[in-house]
């Protein structure tokens, strides 16, 4: 017979229970702390992309969408912090020579690309991104940018060996690169999407088709575009932590969901019903509507607007007629209102610009624009001598659809009317339509923005280099591209008098007559902190982005 004490018996299953059950309880307990749902690491941040990336691709993008998902898949050599400036990317230090002709770059050992074979990152790979920029076959809309580098202009002009580029690699963990001359801004490039690295046996393996779909892109910064359903194109695209990235500081947020071409009208009302958590606001009622909800807002005055010509046209190739033109303008009268949150300007080259460190405007002085001149139409009609012209062939402005914009071309139209005695027309049209014409070169005069996109005075001048591909004059100028090609003097003013000249030229030349400045305005949810928003269309930074519930 078999004795059972089930009161001893029922004590212990109970105690053993009680054990496993505080245990779970514990673990459990335990376990919520560490993925704590609420907490900032699991958040996700969502902002809207105002269009489609047309493609991931460092080297070939051009657009401000793909600049933003870059910048976040990406590490060059060096990053932008807060500020703008320029701190540790995958170089964690660098030598830079007496006479500031050769950078020499040293590399984290631990660099790794996003595949699951964690792929170290190289210093092959700084080379053959900066090797593919150059490339002309390439067609990279920045490879100019690159050109203070030895070589590069003669590579992608000329078509010299890629191998010729004054980029090498030494060994696996250091980049050396030597200039054809020093250039102050030099770092701050480094920062930038065509400079980026590139792997090129995933390049070749992509097949033509890298930087197009999750499948094709390979990342090397704090995020990467999530490989499945990561991208739907037109419609959103989802970035997750880079897993394999080790850097200084571990990225903040889970990731970042982006929509893309979202109806921005009401923007206020889906940040503050969390439908997204930051964005670009449309309008100037939304930027008053997001300042009376008291969200976060930063701005940032970027974009100069301004009558250009395509100086290969032929009635605007005289320079008689150009003067003209602009001599023929009262800017008092024309620019009596102007659109919200933009303020008038008479210097082509921005406030706030620097040059060797120092601010160019304070050094410079100012460069006021054309003045009215009562013999403008003796100008004029000296042009159209000279085009053996007896009537004034039709002209027509381009200029936005802006309400604000419109009132002052009428402005500018009712000038030239009465002071030059010709018919002038006026063809408003979408802004991207704007921006599309000009860039084809399908115009003859238009009011149009030019983005600043750096910090940098000499780079804003860029813009009408002959060979810049955003050259929206169309000025072909050996004589202006002689005085922009210059070695950066050490002292300030004197790094100054051919950018001073270069200015000049413009104003007097006719090339570009400034009216105003344009601010760009963000928005953001008081939930998040942490988001770095980047000056001259550089970009948003999700790294340290917070948010919370």
């Amino acid at each position: 017979m078999v004795y059972i004490n089930c009161k001893g018996d029922y004590r212990m299953a109970k105690r053993i229970f009680l054990f496993f059950f505080c245990a779970t309880l514990i673990m459990t307990s335990f376990s919520g702390c560490q993925k704590n749902k609420n907490s900032p690491e699991n958040q996700v941040i969502k902002y809207n992309l105002e269009s489609e990336p047309r493609t991931l691709d460092p080297q070939v993008c051009s657009d401000y969408a793909a600049n933003i998902v870059i910048m976040n898949i990406f590490e060059g050599l060096v990053r932008l912090d807060e500020s703008g400036n320029t701190t540790p990317g995958v170089a964690k230090s660098w030598d830079v020579s007496a006479d500031g002709m050769t950078y020499t770059f040293h590399l984290r050992e631990d660099a790794a690309w996003s595949d699951k074979a964690k792929t170290p990152v190289t210093a092959q790979d700084f080379v053959f991104g900066l090797q593919r920029a150059l490339d002309k076959y390439t067609n990279s809309p920045k490879a100019y940018t690159l050109y203070c580098i030895k070589n590069a202009r003669k590579i992608n002009i000329e078509g010299a060996p890629a191998d010729s580029l004054g980029v090498s690699a030494p060994d696996l963990h250091t980049v050396g690169i030597e200039l054809e001359y020093p250039m102050e801004n030099f770092l701050y490039l480094l920062a930038t999407a065509p400079t980026m690295p590139c792997n090129k046996a995933f390049f070749e393996g992509a097949n033509g088709q890298y930087g197009l779909e999750p499948a094709t892109i390979i990342s090397n910064g704090a995020f990467k575009v999530k490989l499945r359903y990561g991208w739907n194109h037109y419609n959103s695209l989802s970035l997750v932590k880079n897993e394999n990235y080790i850097g200084a500081n571990v990225p903040v947020p889970a990731g970042v969901d982006f929509t893309i071409g979202k109806d921005l009208t009401n923007a206020v009302s889906l940040i503050t019903t969390s439908a997204i958590d930051a964005a670009l606001m449309p309008s100037e009622d939304q930027v008053t509507e997001a300042k009376r909800k008291n969200l976060a807002t930063e701005a940032f005055k970027d974009t100069l607007w301004g009558i250009t010509f395509n100086t290969q046209d032929t009635l605007f190739a005289n320079l008689s007629v150009r003067l003209g033109f602009l001599k023929a303008l009262n800017r008092e009268h024309i620019l009596s209102t102007i659109p919200e949150n933009c303020v008038v300007t008479e210097s082509l080259v921005p406030d706030g610009l620097i040059i060797n460190g120092q601010e160019y405007r304070s050094i410079a002085g100012k460069c006021p624009s054309l003045i009215a001149d009562p013999k403008a139409k003796s100008h004029f009609d000296t042009g159209l001598q000279q085009l053996k012209l007896k009537i004034l062939p039709k002209v027509t402005i381009l200029c936005p659809e802006n309400p604000s914009v419109k009132a002052i071309m009428s402005n500018v139209i009712e000038n030239l009317n009465c002071n030059l005695d010709f018919y002038f027309n006026m063809e408003p049209v979408p802004e991207d339509i704007l921006k599309s014409r000009v860039a084809s070169m399908s115009h003859q005069v238009a009011l149009v923005p030019i983005s600043v996109e750096s910090p940098f005075a000499l780079d804003f001048l860029n813009t009408f280099k002959s060979e810049n591909s955003k050259n929206i004059a169309n000025l072909n100028s050996p004589e202006y591209d002689k005085l922009i090609n210059i070695t950066v003097s050490a002292n300030a003013k004197d790094a100054c008098k051919p950018i001073v000249a270069a200015e000049k030229y413009l104003v007097e030349n006719a090339v570009f007559y400034p009216m105003y400045m344009q601010s760009r305005f963000f928005a953001w949810s008081n939930k998040v902190k942490g988001l770095i928003f980047h000056n001259y269309g550089q970009g948003v930074d999700f790294f340290f982005a917070t948010k919370r519930k």
